[in-house]
């Protein structure tokens, strides 16, 4: 991905004005554990979330749960 550019979930995460650790936090207590570090990849489009995260994400951030995740070629 091109320095500078934001994904979707990035941009939803800031517009928000969660941080990383706030959004792993919130997935974990809905049931769908993750680490700031795997967030943090998920975030950069680096990682794409296992179904049950996605959908966590999705409810959490306000995103599609399918077009917004899709993988990004490095």
């Amino acid at each position: 991905m091109e320095q500078g550019t934001t994904t979707p979930v990035q941009r939803a995460r800031l517009t928000l004005g969660l941080t990383l650790l706030e959004v792993a936090a919130e997935c974990t207590r809905r049931g769908a554990p993750v680490s700031e570090g795997q967030m943090s990849r998920i975030d950069r489009g680096q990682q794409v979330p296992r179904p049950k995260l996605r959908a966590v994400l999705a409810a959490v951030l306000d995103l599609d749960v399918v077009a917004d995740f899709e993988a990004r070629s490095a």
